[in-house]
Order: structure tokens, then C-alpha cells, then sequence
């Protein structure tokens, strides 16, 4: 395929799925001797999006679904065994920068995810104690794809600067079809 036909077909719509390592990490509570939370666990996310095709640096707008998994963690408070876990989904939308490489383009991302979170804590002979969170919130990140045609093949690591929460990423691998 010549050249030309391969970044011909990096501009317009894409959609694509990736799967990969959501850690979720909180800062612990020294009042209560509650633990640091640092855990991680399986993560997807799909997204479609849109590239403006302007030459070796491209600008475009990606939006979609992810799902960071549900990671937890046991501990132990005043003798008393807690097991403590998060859920955290969102929608995020993208502005997306890319420099053209020939087969390869590296990329940064800045946007926002609309976030919902769920914590629940099991307490030994007391039941759940749960939380329900959401909001909107900050996300940054940067990325590699290798481009075949309209197929990609893309690796990246995603930030998201979440309110109260000490540290959210996202490692994946996946592809995306363009047309």
C-alpha cells in the first residue's frame, strides 16, 4: 500500500476499543488508621472520534466510555477486617493532538471525564457502608499508533484528575477502525 493511501486514511470518523490496567489510589485516613488504597485491575474503554487530516501535525476530537474496573483491597482497623472496593466508570471526551511519523503518530489528549464512582466497605459483623460520587473532572494523556490503512493499532496511558482521589491512570492496548 503506498504511503500516501495509509495517512489518506488517518483523517475523518473512527471508531475503536481498547483493554488494559485501571489503578485507582487514595490517600488513607491517619485519624481513623485507615490504609493507603493503591490497587489496580482490568480496564476497557470504547471511543470514536474524528481527525482533521492537517498534514503532520493533526488535530481532532475523541469521546467514549470507560470503565477502570473495581479493584479492592482487605484490612484490618482496630482488629476489625474491612473489605473496601471502588467501581469507577465515566464518559470522556478528548481534544486530540497528533504528530504524523509516517506509519506511526504519537499523541497527547486533554479533556474531561464525567465520572461515577461507587465505594463500599464491608465491616465485619456491621454489613456495607457505601458511597455514591460523581462529577466532571480534568483528564490528560499521551499515546502511540501504528497505522495500517484504516486499521490502528494504539497503546496509551490516561490521567484522570479526579476530586478527592489521589490517583487515577489507565495503561491499554487496542485498535480503531477508520472510514
Amino acid at each position: 500500500m503506498p504511503l500516501d493511501a495509509v495517512r489518506a486514511a488517518d483523517t475523518g470518523f473512527y471508531i475503536g476499543g481498547s483493554i488494559g490496567q485501571g489503578s485507582i489510589e487514595l490517600d488513607g485516613d491517619v485519624d481513623f488508621d485507615i490504609p493507603d488504597f493503591d490497587e489496580d485491575d482490568f480496564a476497557w474503554k470504547v471511543f470514536g472520534g474524528y481527525n482533521l487530516g492537517l498534514g503532520p501535525i493533526d488535530l481532532g476530537v475523541e469521546g467514549g466510555y470507560v470503565d477502570l474496573g473495581s479493584p479492592s483491597e482487605s484490612f484490618t482497623v482496630a482488629d476489625v477486617p474491612i473489605d473496601f472496593g471502588v467501581d469507577l466508570t465515566g464518559f470522556n471526551l478528548w481534544g486530540v493532538a497528533a504528530l504524523d511519523l509516517g506509519l506511526i503518530d504519537v499523541f497527547g489528549k486533554l479533556g474531561a471525564i464525567a465520572w461515577d464512582i461507587d465505594a463500599v466497605a464491608n465491616v465485619s459483623d456491621l454489613g456495607s457502608i457505601g458511597e455514591d460520587d460523581s462529577g466532571t473532572d480534568l483528564g490528560y494523556g499521551i499515546g502511540a499508533r501504528f497505522n495500517l490503512g484504516g486499521l490502528s493499532i494504539r497503546g496509551e496511558w490516561e490521567r484522570y484528575d479526579v476530586d478527592n482521589i489521589e490517583q487515577i491512570d489507565m495503561f491499554s492496548v487496542g485498535v480503531s477502525f477508520g472510514f
